[in-house]
């Protein structure tokens, strides 16, 4: 679809089928002899095809030239081939096919003429045929090299039991809080952040963020606007000792009242032994729990795509340990450093990286015009 779209404005072409050939102009200083073999030098596109329902006679009839330079039927076919089935479709009539085939002709005519003024040779357009290359190279190389059929059901089944946290969640809440020691206070905070809120999440965020750090006695996650992070009833399946210990440290209490909250509002404050707690939810994650037949096939793709990046990276690293690199760091220090841009704001504190488990408060959707 990617190509079709790309050669799409290529369509007028159509309408002028039936004029008379004129000379290619040449440009300034230019023969026809050197734009001919300028021309020359750009490549065809592969006509490879694994299974071809032509015959070689059929293969080898040109359906359109460019001076030059033919398009035959079989590299018509070789290219539609490697389109996805659902776009091959869309070239089922005669009308389309042939809107196809004026779409490759001006890509034709436009590689010509981009050759013709040297840009075959550019070091952005070299730059990003190698580019193109590499990942076509890597591509194949991971491609080849495994097949989803390679992996048994066995396997499959054995990645899912390995990694229950992946297909069995229990519903989450990530919930911040401000700990304060005495419920009048804790009263006095909610109520105030209901009113500077004025209903719009975004203010209730501001005013949060301000009230964390003149209030909260949670001196832990101050730095982190109060967030606790994602809390559930019960412990994720395959949560690391980290997040036990994190959840752990989470109040009972504080957890069975974040689970019945809404997102962006702030409710009655919540006692627990370590004081008085005034929550507010910032996302849910809803409960999963998939059974083995409903992702076999997901399974599957994972394995294929974890042993490509596998084989990709030891090809790369044999090629590293076979060829003769130097490396001189010490020149690096010469190079200019850019200066940082500007920053469009203050950011809150906290609003960094944070340990595993805790995240942001999140912004709502629909910023204001000022934020975009």
């Amino acid at each position: 679809m990617r190509r079709f779209l790309a050669l799409a404005p290529l369509f007028l072409l159509v309408v002028a089928c039936g004029k008379p050939a004129r000379p290619n102009p040449a440009g300034p200083g230019i023969t026809e002899k050197a734009h001919k073999a300028t021309v020359e030098q750009v490549p065809n596109a592969s006509v490879k095809l694994d299974a071809s329902a032509l015959t070689a006679e059929q293969r080898a009839t040109v359906v359109a030239s460019i001076g030059e330079h033919t398009i035959t039927l079989g590299e018509i076919e070789a290219r539609l081939a490697r389109e996805p089935a659902v776009v091959r479709s869309q070239f089922a009539s005669p009308q389309k096919r042939k809107e196809y085939l004026t779409s490759l002709v001006q890509f034709e005519l436009l590689a010509a003429e981009a050759a013709r003024r040297g840009l075959a040779n550019d070091p952005e357009v070299l730059e990003a045929a190698k580019q193109a290359m590499i990942r076509k190279f890597l591509a194949d190389a991971a491609v080849d090299a495994v097949k989803p059929e390679s992996f048994a059901d066995a396997d499959l089944q054995t990645y899912y039991d390995a990694n229950p946290g992946l297909f069995h969640k229990p519903e989450q809440v990530d919930v911040s809080h401000i700990l304060v020691k005495d419920s009048a206070t804790a009263d006095r905070l909610a109520k105030e952040l209901r009113s500077a809120s004025e209903g719009a999440s975004a203010k209730l965020v501001v005013a949060w963020n301000d009230y964390v750090g003149r209030y909260s006695q949670d001196q832990a996650t101050v730095p982190y606007l109060g967030a606790l992070g994602l809390v559930s009833k019960l412990p994720p399946p395959g949560a690391t000792p980290a997040d036990l210990e994190r959840l752990a440290r989470v109040p009972a209490e504080v957890v069975e009242a974040a689970m019945g909250r809404e997102t962006f509002t702030v409710g009655s404050p919540v006692q627990s032994p370590q004081g008085w707690h005034v929550l507010m939810v910032t996302s849910r994650v809803p409960a999963v729990d998939k059974a083995f037949a409903d992702v076999k096939e997901s399974v599957r793709t994972r394995l294929v795509k974890r042993e490509r990046d596998l084989r990709r990276q030891k090809l790369v690293d044999d090629l590293r340990a076979a060829a003769k690199i130097e490396l001189n760091e010490d020149a690096l220090r010469q190079l200019p450093v850019a200066a940082p841009p500007p920053p469009r704001g203050k950011a809150a504190p906290g609003q960094g990286d944070l340990p595993p488990g805790l995240s942001n408060n999140k912004q709502p959707a629909d910023p204001t015009p000022s934020e975009l």
